[in-house]
């Protein structure tokens, strides 16, 4: 093309067509910046791909986290509701309503005991928020319900930690301070297997009257009781929360 427009001018210059190569000298520069705006658009259009790609990544793996939770919280759910089982029934020997059995008791002890906080999954998230690249996500309705999930997932942290609290001032000091964990244990986890069932260790009696005695002990379970109902909901709201957000995702994604 350079070499074409070149002939040409030098062709008007012999001739003293002043003019004429006027005319094509600015035709040629048109044309020149009209190749470089068609350049600057296709490497905006190519960045935009790049970024479109990156954003499709983000999304796709924050699904993924989004849908571990949803299961991880199922299960949290369920072993809430297995504590505040095991809670009514303690709390029934507590107040007399049935008679006391003590592999029955130490089991559904044990098993309120048992508990552990839930860990978010949000790796994507915290990525993208340490390296600054929050802004990559362009719908705001998902931007938005990624930053509410934090909020919920810090009032969940401290129902979590006020129960942990409890538990560390009415249960466990309590039950630590004289029931024989070695042996109760291993006839919790003999219960757990019902071809063992039969060859349990047996429960002292006086420690399980113990307990019973104890109203430091009870009052524990009342407030584990509790704390799990309150986790219950707010883990349920938090699932209902979070497939609406993987519905926004999957619509982002197809379209």
């Amino acid at each position: 093309m350079i070499p074409f427009y070149r002939k040409i001018r030098k062709k008007l210059a012999d001739n003293n067509q002043f003019l004429k190569y006027s005319r094509y000298a600015i035709g040629e520069i048109v044309l020149v910046v009209i190749g470089i705006l068609i350049a600057l658009q296709i490497n905006n259009w190519n960045e935009d791909q790049k970024g479109k790609h990156r954003e499709m990544t983000y999304l796709e793996n924050i699904k993924t986290d989004l849908l571990l939770n949803i299961d991880e919280l199922n299960n949290f759910i369920e072993s809430r509701e297995t504590c505040i089982a095991s809670c009514d029934i303690v709390l029934d020997y507590y107040n007399a309503i049935v008679p006391v059995d003590l592999y029955h008791f130490n089991y559904h002890s044990l098993n309120i005991l048992i508990w552990f906080p839930f860990n978010q999954h949000d790796n994507t998230y915290q990525e993208l928020l340490n390296s600054g690249n929050l802004a990559i996500l362009s719908n705001k309705s998902i931007k938005n319900g990624l930053q509410n999930m934090q909020v919920g997932f810090k009032k969940i942290a401290f129902i979590e930690g006020e129960m942990q609290q409890d538990y560390e001032s009415y249960l466990y000091d309590t039950y630590f301070s004289f029931a024989d964990l070695d042996s109760n244990l291993r006839n919790f986890e003999a219960q757990l297997d019902p071809e063992n069932e039969q060859t349990a260790i047996q429960i002292s009696a006086e420690e399980v009257q113990v307990l019973l005695n104890n109203m430091k002990f009870k009052n524990g379970v009342v407030l584990s009781k509790y704390n799990s109902g309150l986790l219950m909901a707010e883990y349920q709201t938090m699932i209902q929360n979070t497939r609406e957000l993987v519905d926004l995702i999957e619509k982002e994604i197809n379209p």
